[in-house]
């Protein structure tokens, strides 16, 4: 009789605590499939914005005069030993 009612206690603890943890498994599958979708829409958005006449059309909107190529600045090794003062070398602390 006593082992009897042990175990009835034992299935009933043991109930609870697969309940918490079944509850636990929902709020992460909930959890997931949220983040799943965020990336799926993610992915469509940079489809689009890999697009050329999007990106185009974007910086219209935004500037008035759409330049075709802007050649980035460079600096040579000679330009930087002539210590020319319009250019400014930064020491970073690492």
């Amino acid at each position: 009789m006593l082992l009897n009612l042990f175990l009835a206690f034992s299935v009933v603890f043991i109930g609870s605590k697969t309940r918490e943890i079944e509850k636990s498994n929902e709020n992460l599958i909930s959890s997931i499939s949220k983040i799943n979708d965020n990336i799926k829409i993610n992915k469509i958005e940079l489809l689009t914005h890999q697009n050329s006449s999007y990106l185009k059309s974007l910086h219209s909107l935004y500037f008035s005069k759409i330049t075709e190529s802007n050649p980035p600045t460079v600096v040579s090794f000679k330009k930087l030993l002539e210590q020319n003062n319009d250019i400014k070398l930064v020491k970073i602390n690492k």
